[in-house]
């Protein structure tokens, strides 16, 4: 947890983290300005130490984000312990969450963000957008 005075810290959290936490976490560190430190990382060992899926990271780009730095991690008791905030893309993952960090309360990004993996681009496209909306609406509140 962050220590007094430091900057709130928020885990993002999906299965892989190549699609949805990491777009979900580079919008909620530019929507807050600086007053967050965000992170993401994913309940399964997929893609540890791989970049973001490339038609996400072109999603992303169409909407003016730069996704090309990310790599996957995966969710352990450090980056648990690390967040203030454990924040899920989709009710699975919360379930899986809550498994791994039990006592910790677990928020979801608006009702859930559908997983674009296996999609098309307007399905990249699609999490995009809906990630910008539940960001919007979640850290307005």
């Amino acid at each position: 947890m962050s220590p007094l005075g430091s900057r709130r810290r928020v885990l993002v959290v999906c299965k892989g983290n190549i699609c949805r936490s990491p777009i979900a976490a580079l919008i909620i560190a530019e929507r807050s300005a600086g007053t967050l430190d965000v992170r993401s990382a994913g309940t399964r060992d997929w893609h540890v130490g791989k970049p973001a899926h490339p038609l996400m990271i072109e999603a992303a780009a169409a909407f003016g984000y730069d996704l090309t730095a990310h790599r996957g991690a995966l969710l352990d008791a450090e980056l648990i312990e690390w967040a203030d905030d454990l924040v899920v893309v989709d009710g699975e993952t919360a379930k899986a969450v809550e498994v791994l960090a039990p006592g910790r309360t677990v928020r979801m990004l608006g009702t859930g963000i559908t997983d674009p993996w296996g999609g098309t681009p307007e399905d990249f496209a699609r999490a995009v957008h809906d990630i910008q909306e539940a960001t919007r609406l979640f850290y307005a509140a």
